[in-house]
């Protein structure tokens, strides 16, 4: 798969980027939500598209939600993951309108269940 992580903590960064590219995906990591942003226009302008966006939310420049509402804007299917310790609800703060592609990986969570979460 190739996934586009958006983490600004590094060494959670690094951890995930490691798990994924150990089982064998490719993995675009970004710092904050407009690099996260301009990484994904990138790769879609490139024709190799991401399979998945694990998002954090609290991020530098732009919110995870404020992400996800842009990548769904261009990509209505795009499944994305919200690392974060908040429901989904509370994230979008739209209940009834979340796309079924959007989903929350409750933190804390191990790197196995991040794993078969993407891999699901």
């Amino acid at each position: 798969m190739n996934i586009l992580v958006a983490e600004d903590n590094a060494f959670t960064a690094a951890q995930y980027a490691r798990a994924l590219q150990g089982m064998g995906h490719r993995v675009t990591v970004s710092r904050d939500g407009e690099e996260c942003v301009q990484a994904y226009e990138r790769a879609h302008a490139d024709a190799s598209p991401f399979d998945v966006v694990l998002l954090d939310n609290n991020m530098p420049k732009r919110s995870g939600v404020e992400v996800a509402k842009d990548i769904l804007d261009k990509n209505p299917t795009q499944r994305i993951i919200f690392a974060s310790a908040y429901n989904l609800n509370t994230l979008l703060k739209s209940p009834g309108t979340i796309p079924k592609t959007v989903e929350v990986l409750e933190k804390p969570f191990s790197l196995s269940a991040m794993i078969r979460t993407i891999e699901a």
